[in-house]
C-alpha cells in the first residue's frame, strides 16, 4: 500500500511514524515549505489538552496522548539520535487578584474532578517552589502532568524514525479523482501529479481547501500566534525557573525548556495567513508575564516566532475518514494543541488506513461531523 501524507508537520510526521511500523505502507510526506516549517514548529511546546476547548471528550484523549508521548521519549532518542527535551517539571498558575484566584481554584477543581493531583500552595509556598514568581502572588495552583518538548526536534525526530520514506518538496494545488469517492492522484505544484493509495490531509491551518477539493466544509481557520523567547541557556543557565507559570488574571505564560529557549505567550490574532511577527506581541505579552515575575522585561527577550494555529469552528480537531470518500483521510484543527494530540492522531489514523479502524476511541473527534455540517 502506497499513503501520500500531505503535510510535514508534526500530525503528518507522526502518522508517517506509526504507519513505518506496519511493514506493507509505502510512505510520501508532501511538504511545500520544509517539515516543522509551520506551527508545529514554532508552538510553545507544551503537552497540554487545556488551551483550547476544553472539550470533555477531548480531554478524556489526554492521558493516551500522554502515554505515547512518554512512551516515544523512552524510545526515540535511541533510534534518532536526537534529543527533543522532554521535560516534566512543575506547572504554576498563578494568582494576583481575585479573578485570577477564581480561575486558579476552579481550574484546580475541574483537575480533581477528573482524578488528577492539583495542590494549592498560599504566597510563600509558591515563592519557594519558584523564586521567579514575584511577592504579590496570592497563591496558585500547582500540577505536575504538562511535560515541555521542541516541537520542532519532536517532528523532525518522527520523520527520521520513519525510516526510509519519500519527501516531495511541492505544494499540492488539488486532487485528481478516477472514480466517485476515491482519489487518484494529487497535483503538484510543479505541474505533476502523484498517485497514491491513500491520502492523509494534514496541512493545518490551510484545511479549508482540502474541504473545497473533496467537497464539504472543512471549517478550519487560521488564528495568528506569537512567542517571545528568552535564551537562558547562554545567559544564565543556572537561573532557569524551576516551574512553568501562568499568569491566570490576565494570561500571559512563562515556559522553560530543557533544550530550548524559555518562551513567553502567546497571542491569539485573527488576522487571516498573516504570520509577520508583529511589536503587538510585545505590547501583549510583555505585561502580562511581568506581573508574573519582575524578571521578564523587553531587554531579557532575545526574539520573537509567530505561526499559524488551525482553528476549528466547534474547537475539536476532525480525525478520519473524509465523509464520502474510500481513500482519504483527514488529521486537522487541532488548534493549539497539536503538539499534545500529535502522536495520538497519527496512530488513529495509520490504524484506520491500515485496518479499517483504532482501538483508540476518536470518537469526540470524527469527521462524521463533517457530514452534517
Amino acid at each position: 500500500m502506497r499513503v501520500a501524507i500531505i503535510g510535514g508537520g508534526i500530525i503528518g510526521c507522526a502518522t508517517a511514524y506509526y504507519l513505518s511500523r506496519t511493514t506493507s505502507c509505502e510512505i510520501t510526506v508532501i511538504e511545500a515549505e520544509g517539515v516543522a516549517s509551520g506551527a508545529s514548529g514554532y508552538s510553545a511546546g507544551i503537552l497540554t489538552p487545556y488551551s483550547g476547548s476544553n472539550d470533555p471528550g477531548l480531554l478524556a484523549l489526554s492521558p493516551k496522548a500522554l502515554q505515547l508521548h512518554a512512551e516515544l521519549a523512552e524510545s526515540l532518542p535511541d533510534v534518532t539520535g536526537i534529543d527533543y527535551g522532554y521535560d516534566l517539571r512543575p506547572f504554576l498558575r498563578c494568582a494576583f487578584g481575585n479573578e485570577g484566584l477564581v480561575n486558579a481554584q476552579s481550574f484546580m477543581n475541574d483537575r480533581r474532578s477528573e482524578g488528577i493531583n492539583a495542590d494549592w500552595l498560599d504566597s510563600k509556598e509558591t515563592r519557594n517552589l519558584c523564586d521567579w514568581v514575584n511577592d504579590d502572588v496570592i497563591g496558585a495552583c500547582v500540577t505536575e502532568i504538562e511535560p515541555t518538548v521542541d516541537s520542532a526536534l519532536l517532528t523532525q525526530s518522527l520523520l527520521k524514525a520513519a525510516g526510509e520514506i519519500e519527501l516531495v518538496n511541492e505544494r499540492v494545488l488539488g486532487i485528481h479523482s478516477a472514480t466517485a469517492g476515491s482519489i487518484a492522484s494529487v497535483k503538484l505544484s510543479d505541474g505533476s501529479h502523484l498517485g497514491a493509495d491513500a491520502f492523509v490531509f494534514a496541512i493545518g491551518p490551510w484545511a479549508a481547501s482540502v474541504g473545497e477539493w473533496l467537497g464539504f466544509d472543512l471549517p478550519v481557520a487560521p488564528q495568528k500566534g506569537q512567542l517571545l523567547h528568552v535564551d537562558l541557556s547562554e545567559t544564565s543557565p543556572e537561573d532557569t525557573p524551576t516551574a512553568g507559570m501562568q499568569n491566570m488574571d490576565d494570561g500571559g505564560v512563562i515556559l522553560p525548556r530543557r533544550v530550548s529557549s524559555t518562551v513567553l505567550g502567546a497571542t491569539r490574532e485573527s488576522l487571516g495567513f498573516d504570520r509577520t511577527p508583529s511589536e503587538f506581541a510585545y505590547d501583549y505579552i510583555l505585561p502580562r508575564v511581568s506581573r508574573i515575575s519582575s524578571r521578564i522585561t523587553s531587554d531579557v527577550v532575545s526574539r520573537q516566532t509567530a505561526c499559524l494555529r488551525p482553528m476549528p469552528a466547534d474547537g475539536k480537531p476532525y480525525v478520519g475518514l473524509a465523509p464520502g470518500w474510500d481513500n482519504a483521510y483527514v488529521a486537522c484543527g487541532h488548534w493549539s494543541e497539536g503538539v499534545h494530540f500529535g502522536p495520538l492522531t497519527g496512530k488513529i489514523i495509520a490504524d484506520i488506513v491500515t485496518t479499517g479502524a483504532s482501538d483508540i476511541d476518536s470518537t469526540a473527534v470524527s469527521t462524521h461531523r463533517l457530514a452534517s455540517s
